[in-house]
């Protein structure tokens, strides 16, 4: 019941990173939140409390957590942080979460950030998309590169 609870709970802050509303003077800041959350679940992993988790999984888990604790560092706000850790802290929070769901599923269907230069220019832009899209769009983008680029004398009956 407790790891239900807590993958509900992990279910919540990526939404809390892409739809923060400014925060309230009287309430916590949902940076303070996320990192409370992630805190608390350290020591549950610390303490042994998180049995349904293999070492592996624990490994992948405090990884990820040491990327979102870098990446919120000297941070009060979620305001303060670059479009480049607020990408990282997203990431990190989506790897956290798929580990604690514990399926493949989950972790195809994991959401990503990732920021690429448009061609042609110097500018950056950020995509998103689940992993599985990733992995597809990187998969298209080999198979593009890998084609032949020459017609020899066996190109198509020509």
């Amino acid at each position: 019941m407790k790891t239900l609870i807590l993958a509900v709970l992990l279910c919540l802050p990526p939404l809390a990173v892409a739809q923060a509303p400014a925060p309230t003077p009287s309430g916590p800041d949902s940076l303070q939140v996320l990192v409370d959350q992630q805190r608390a679940l350290r020591a549950d992993l610390d303490g042994g409390r998180m049995v349904s988790l293999t070492p592996r999984q624990s490994r992948i888990v405090r990884t990820a957590q040491d990327d979102f604790f870098a990446a919120t560092q000297g941070k009060a706000r979620l305001a303060d942080l670059s479009m480049d850790e607020k990408i990282r802290v997203e990431n990190a929070l989506e790897r956290i979460n798929a580990e604690v769901q514990n399926t493949r599923t989950s972790n195809d269907a994991q959401n990503v950030c990732w920021r690429e230069r448009v061609s042609g220019t110097g500018m950056k832009k950020t995509r998103c998309g689940t992993k599985a899209e990733m992995r597809e769009a990187r998969e298209g983008a080999r198979d593009y590169l890998e084609r032949p680029k020459v017609c020899g004398q066996q190109c198509g009956g020509l």
